[in-house]
């Protein structure tokens, strides 16, 4: 991936643990000389779109290696026993060289065992990854990814060096963000603070797709700048998306029940 410290917009704590992981990575042999290492396994919490993939990307980038992305659709499998050899495949892999390799999605290995909707062979999968997790000490990063951090394993807590939460983004950090997103086309009459507090409660992801459309809108309009209007109709554009999300989502709870 090609993308930088500057692409992302992070709350105090976690912007530091982000640049503590980088310079501790930078610094690996100087940290091993006194019996000590880096910290390599991470997991990142919080709603979907907030920048836990993307954070993953930054440090890949940041960090000249290579990111590795694991799909639970090709580890998971019906047949006993071959999930957790299908996971030993991947910490043998990471073993081998420097990379960075991101487990999306990790609840989906990752839940607590005392889960009794869960069958017993996800609860070995679990202990499987305990194992090969405390004994991975290659130089690469391993990063664990959840939008439901409430159904993971307790064990699995204190296996990792460094935990960083992201949260949705305050009406603060959101005026800010917009400012990022739309820095590089010209913007008219934009009421930045009404904007960011007509998108409280969205995502940065949403955020992005706000400012996005309506730079796109400005170009389809022939305008060489974005307005006011411009904008506000990609606020209303993104609302209607994120109804229509949600409108889906309880019907599909409505069937599950």
């Amino acid at each position: 991936p090609e993308r930088y410290l500057q692409d992302i917009l992070l709350g105090g704590r976690a912007a530091d643990i982000l640049k503590r992981i980088l310079q501790e990575y930078r610094k690996a042999e100087l940290l091993r000389v006194h019996g000590l290492r880096p910290s390599t396994k991470l997991l990142f919490c919080g709603p979907p779109g907030c920048g836990k993939t993307l954070c993953s990307q930054i440090i890949a980038t940041e960090l000249g290696l290579p990111l590795l992305y694991t799909r639970f659709d090709a580890i998971v499998s019906s047949y006993l026993g071959e999930t957790a050899a299908n996971l030993r495949k991947v910490f043998e892999y990471a073993s081998s060289g420097r990379w960075v390799v991101l487990f999306d999605e990790f609840d989906a290995i990752g839940k607590a065992r005392d889960d009794s909707t869960e069958h017993g062979e996800l609860k070995r999968v679990i202990n499987s990854f305990l194992q090969l997790l405390d004994g991975f000490d290659a130089p690469s990063i391993l990063i664990a990814a959840t939008n439901h951090e409430q159904l993971l394993d307790p064990a699995l807590w204190r296996r990792f060096d460094e935990v960083i939460m992201f949260p949705r983004p305050s009406v603060h950090e959101i005026r800010s963000l917009i400012r990022m997103k739309l820095k590089n086309f010209p913007r008219r009459g934009v009421d930045f603070k009404t904007v960011a507090t007509r998108l409280k409660g969205m995502s940065h992801a949403d955020v992005e797709r706000v400012c996005f459309d309506a730079i796109k809108t400005a170009i389809l309009l022939n305008r060489d700048f974005v307005d006011q209007e411009i904008i506000d109709l990609s606020v209303e554009q993104q609302r209607a998306r994120i109804q229509i999300t949600q409108d889906a989502a309880k019907r599909k709870n409505k069937y599950r029940l």
